[in-house]
């Protein structure tokens, strides 16, 4: 196997836009990468975490676009940088968890809804048969989650959307319930090929109670494959919130006091996202074996890879 860790051998073109919702009266901006191939493997949408842009998950699109996958980062209004304006960093905390909420989460996975139905129809995004995964950070895991059968209280039980054959959730999270569903039962229907990405001090950054290891509790509650291996959780020895953003904001690096440089793991969270997506949008075999069998080697002592 080539080092997925690197980039891959496609140039990548980028592209912005915007989708126009008449029914819900939303305009949804949005970031295409597209590889420099004669056909792309797969199509990855990527939902932002709070306060962010369509910029969000940049450095993960970029890589996964040089290694023939498209991506599709798309901005939710509501939740995204329109709502942090320029007050307080005490002020900004309280707006992004006022943006935290069932109806937001709900709005949000009925914007990926939307862009996923418009492939094929807009001549500017990929054809409608192109292989789809889902990936997001943070509040967007928490859309990817919902988006592929997470049964959470305060809304309606929807099957896994069919057309998403892989999600990859970047600080996914949830909380042991005080009433039912209990966690096996919230995440039964979470049986599409899922990865977890996130880190030993990823925790909710005062903007919730989630602590580093509320982070796990979807792959643990999630079913194991049914045909071998494909679920997976990977956690970074040291990893912060704002590591698994792809690119944090200004305003969000600002208002956290965090590093925007890569982290020292940041080639490995590349090498083991582009396997999954090839072992699970692109059906490799090999690129599957690699992530159970070798990918574990090049991991340092603090970090853990779990799969079932």
């Amino acid at each position: 196997m080539p080092d997925l860790g690197a980039a891959g051998p496609w140039r990548v073109l980028a592209r912005l836009g915007d989708v126009h919702d008449t029914r819900r009266a939303r305009t949804l901006p949005f970031k295409l990468y597209l590889p420099d191939a004669p056909r792309p493997g797969g199509l990855i949408v990527f939902s932002h975490g709070l306060g962010g842009t369509r910029e969000g998950g940049a450095r993960w699109l970029a890589h996964w676009a040089s290694h023939g996958f498209a991506g599709l980062a798309v901005q939710h209004p509501g939740s995204d940088a329109g709502v942090l304006g320029k007050g307080s960093p005490l002020g900004l905390r309280r707006t992004l968890k006022a943006a935290m909420n069932p109806d937001e989460l709900a709005r949000r996975a009925d914007d990926i809804r939307f862009v996923i139905g418009r492939l094929g129809h807009d001549p500017r995004l990929p054809d409608a048969d192109i292989p789809l995964g889902l990936a997001g950070h943070s509040f967007g895991a928490v859309t990817v989650q919902l988006l592929a059968g997470e049964r959470r209280a305060g809304h309606p039980p929807t099957p896994p959307d069919p057309r998403l054959r892989a999600v990859l959730a970047l600080s996914p999270s949830a909380r042991q319930p005080d009433a039912p569903p209990g966690l096996n039962q919230r995440f039964a229907h979470l049986r599409q090929p899922f990865m977890g990405i996130t880190g030993s001090r990823d925790d909710g950054m005062g903007l919730s109670d989630i602590s580093a290891a509320n982070r796990e509790l979807p792959y643990r509650h999630a079913p194991a494959g049914l045909a071998g291996p494909d679920k997976y959780l990977l956690v970074f020895g040291g990893g912060n919130h704002l590591d698994f953003a792809g690119q944090a904001s200004q305003a969000e690096a600002g208002m956290f006091a965090v590093r925007r440089e890569p982290a020292v793991f940041h080639a490995s969270l590349l090498a083991a996202g582009t396997a999954f997506w090839q072992a699970h949008l692109g059906l490799d075999a090999e690129a599957h074996r690699w992530l159970i069998t070798d990918f574990p080697g090049r991991l340092r002592p603090t970090d853990r890879f779990e799969f079932k």
